[in-house]
């Protein structure tokens, strides 16, 4: 059931692309960070205009894509390094006590807590149809707001994938 077994990663291109090969066949495929949307807070106005930009986008593209959900563990280290700086710097020891309760709140949080992320996953047979195809997906950016993403994250998505019960 995993993915590597489906789609082998033989590497990564110059622009970040992914390369995997299915037999002897070379495939490319591009993930796409997406706006998130939660339908249940949105007005009348907000939920026609997502659903309506999501059934246009659908009957335009006609390539291959894939939405991927996943769950990935809470990510607050750049707050926790904030509030450790302004421990050390910090001269009251009450002010210094409040620091260490939402450091020490940051932490359960990041050890206990998942984030529901949504991907985009676009393939092609090679890197200029990969591009083409996301140009077409750029055009709903209004709707999507599609971001690149580092190759890191890529691979943290990728093993993510792989590796269902790990908090990598």
């Amino acid at each position: 059931n995993k993915v590597n077994q489906v789609y082998p990663i033989a590497g990564i291109t110059a622009e970040g692309f992914i390369k995997s090969k299915v037999g002897f066949t070379e495939v490319f495929f591009e993930i796409l960070d997406v706006q998130k949307y939660d339908l249940y807070m949105m007005d009348d106005n907000e939920f026609n205009f997502v659903t309506e930009n999501n059934w246009n986008f659908h009957k335009q593209v006609s390539f291959p894509i894939k939405k991927v959900y996943m769950n990935f563990p809470e990510e607050n280290q750049l707050q926790q390094e904030y509030f450790k700086h302004k421990i050390e710097t910090s001269t009251s020891p009450i002010q210094i006590n409040v620091l260490n309760n939402e450091l020490e709140k940051l932490k359960h949080i990041e050890r206990n807590y998942e984030t529901r992320d949504c991907y985009l996953f676009i393939f092609a047979k090679n890197s200029d149809e990969l591009n083409k195809r996301i140009d077409v997906v750029k055009r709903f950016d209004n709707f999507l707001g599609t971001k690149k993403m580092s190759i890191e994250k890529k691979k943290k998505i990728l093993f993510r994938l792989n590796n269902h019960n790990t908090r990598g």
